[in-house]
């Protein structure tokens, strides 16, 4: 769960979205849009919630998100409605509850550095949570520990699963702000459209995210068929030389010429062949 500020024309808008993770790629499954700056409210985030859970069955996924998704109502929300979650605190968030219980906040925080993981358990608001705090890999100076707080007692080291966020690709542009890079700039070119009609804004980001997931569905169909060649950069590490929605749009642009071809492209579709397709 992720959300941005943009400008289609000169008309601001504040656009949340719920993404699946597929093949570490996010995969826009439900979106609202606000005509407001600044991060959304509490009220606000559970509205969405509660509207998207008649599309979409969030019980027992993980929910994962950023900092300013914080908030003992919005997480009491979550707890009751069997939606587990895993959220980045700032340093200190929730510290009098951790110290309250177990008196070890501190404590945490130089366990975290010496071994790289501490948690404890404590409750707000009669719900139970765990903080999970991990050393930063990265090696920030500005921030040398990751605070990640959960509902999901039953697993082990659930912060693990943080790390899919980095991982996603195309979802916004900071952090994990890859996905709608595509949507804003990087080939649909949204933020040149001049609607200031809500409605129609609504409607055109429909439209482009289903474009969105045809291109990523051929991309992932075609890695299968014809994988693209890998580049090995200075770090070690391998990484496509044409992303998963590059490849698929241009295999798209290919073999849809004409719009009879987009119909009967979109009447062989069915949701058993992709996964994509399933989640959506």
């Amino acid at each position: 769960m992720d959300s941005t500020e943009w400008k289609i024309g000169q008309y601001p808008l504040h656009v949340l979205v719920l993404a699946a993770n597929v093949k570490g790629i996010a995969v826009p499954v439900y979106f609202r849009i606000y005509t407001h700056k600044g991060v959304l409210s509490e009220k606000e985030r559970i509205g969405f919630i509660r509207k998207s859970l008649s599309v979409i069955d969030l019980r027992d996924k993980l929910l994962i998100a950023d900092r300013e998704f914080i908030g003992k109502d919005w997480f009491d929300f979550l707890s009751k409605n069997r939606i587990d979650f895993l959220i980045r605190l700032r340093k200190g968030i929730y510290q009098q509850w951790v110290d309250l219980e177990c008196k070890q906040y501190e404590k945490l925080q130089k366990r975290a550095l010496k071994k790289a993981y501490a948690q404890a358990q404590f409750t707000l608001e009669k719900q139970p949570y765990r903080l999970e705090v991990y050393r930063n890999e990265n090696q920030s100076e500005k921030e040398p520990l990751l605070y990640l707080l959960t509902n999901r007692l039953k697993e082990k080291r659930t912060g693990k699963q943080y790390g899919k966020r980095w991982k996603i690709e195309y979802c916004f542009k900071h952090l994990n702000e890859y996905c709608f890079k595509h949507l804003k700039t990087n080939g649909f070119n949204l933020q040149q459209v001049a609607f200031q009609d809500t409605n129609k804004i609504r409607l055109l980001i429909s439209f482009v995210i289903v474009a969105y997931i045809l291109a990523i569905e051929q991309g992932i169909l075609q890695e299968k068929q014809n994988p693209v060649r890998h580049i090995r950069f200075a770090n070690g590490k391998k990484y496509r030389s044409v992303s998963i929605f590059r490849d698929g749009l241009q295999k798209l642009k290919e073999k849809l010429t004409y719009l009879v071809d987009f119909r009967t492209y979109l009447f062989k579709l069915t949701p058993k062949e992709t996964t994509i397709l399933k989640i959506v």
